[in-house]
């Protein structure tokens, strides 16, 4: 039972580091859809065409920003 112990344990610990990056992908492909959205918000603002509701859906996005980057995604580059 020692040797199937220790191999469980490796598999929990493996699935642990898997489950970990997911989160981190899953993390940054969720703010560059954000970013993408905001940049949509100020080019239609710049160019004169601005959208209705503009600021509420820009204080929503940077908000949902914010939080990500709380939990650690990286927002801007360093």
């Amino acid at each position: 039972m020692g040797v199937f112990d220790k191999v469980k344990g490796q598999a929990k610990e493996l699935k642990g580091k898997v489950e970990g990056k997911v989160e981190d992908v899953q993390g940054k492909r969720k703010a560059d859809d954000l970013l993408d959205d905001l940049g949509r918000f100020v080019f239609a603002e710049r160019t004169n065409r601005p959208i209705a509701d503009a600021e509420t859906e820009i204080t929503r996005i940077v908000g949902e920003l914010q939080k990500l980057e709380e939990s650690g995604v990286a927002i801007l580059p360093a």
